[in-house]
């Protein structure tokens, strides 16, 4: 592994020249601070739309700051936030096969593990800071239009939120280890992790089984203080699904034959 902090450097130095380092985490930032706004001021909001048939009245819900705040992973993080996760990821692993730097690399005495490692790692922590200061934004919004959410609550929920969070990033970079074309990396990724969630709705017993639903128990732990059951076991095949997930990546791409540069 003595080659891992090399490629490490790399990643970050080609986050910094993409300027992924910057766009990520703010538009995430957006994507936080939207959605307790978009609580708050629904009221106001429908009543400028002026769209309402005459003596009709809408009552809406009341929602509290630990809803607020939950929501913005069910609401925004989930959705264009999944879509923006999987964009800013599909290109990582095909555009090092398509132009030959994977096989450069391969020459230099790095192993096919050091360098999965290397793209995951690097990738791991620039997610982890977006979707921090996505979430921390959040929550000093919600903190100034409702009340502040107790801190290990917003921290436990983050935590938890972020391992569903390593699963998409293990997903999109896997199929880009196993295709060869972005645009189905795009697709295939999209198609699948919102399929999961989707189900996620579904209230089964399977879904002890579904990392998606790793985002639901963030959002209890949240509003209730308090994960649902078999929590336990939807963490450890989250962990057990990624390990596969690359060493299905490392394995394919040590039996293909790979361009040069």
């Amino acid at each position: 592994m003595k080659h891992l902090t090399v490629l490490l450097k790399r990643e970050w130095l080609e986050a910094g020249r993409s300027y992924k380092l910057l766009w990520l985490p703010v538009v995430f930032m957006l994507l936080g601070m939207l959605q307790p706004l978009v609580y708050y001021y629904m009221p106001q909001i429908l009543q400028m739309m002026d769209g309402l048939p005459e003596g009709l009245e809408l009552i809406l819900p009341a929602y509290s700051a630990e809803e607020a705040i939950a929501s913005t992973l069910t609401g925004q993080f989930d959705q264009l936030g999944l879509l923006i996760l999987v964009i800013s990821m599909m290109g990582l692993i095909i555009s090092d096969k398509n132009n030959g730097m994977l096989t450069f690399i391969s020459t230099r005495n790095t192993t096919l593990t050091e360098y999965l490692l290397g793209k995951w790692i690097g990738q791991a922590a620039l997610l982890a800071v977006a979707i921090a200061a996505g979430f921390m934004m959040s929550a000093l919004y919600t903190s100034f239009l409702y009340h502040a959410v107790p801190i290990g609550r917003v921290i436990a929920g983050l935590a938890v939120y972020y391992v569903w969070c390593l699963f998409i990033l293990t997903v999109t970079l896997t199929l880009g280890a196993l295709l060869s074309r972005v645009s189905a990396v795009a697709v295939l990724s999209i198609m699948l992790l919102l399929a999961m969630r989707t189900v996620t709705g579904l209230g089964a017993g399977f879904q002890s089984y579904n990392p998606a639903f790793l985002s639901n128990h963030a959002v209890n732990l949240i509003v209730a203080g308090e994960v649902l059951p078999h929590f336990v076991l939807t963490a450890v095949l989250t962990f057990v699904l990624i390990a596969l997930l690359l060493f299905v990546s490392k394995t394919y791409l040590s039996r293909k034959e790979l361009p040069s540069m």
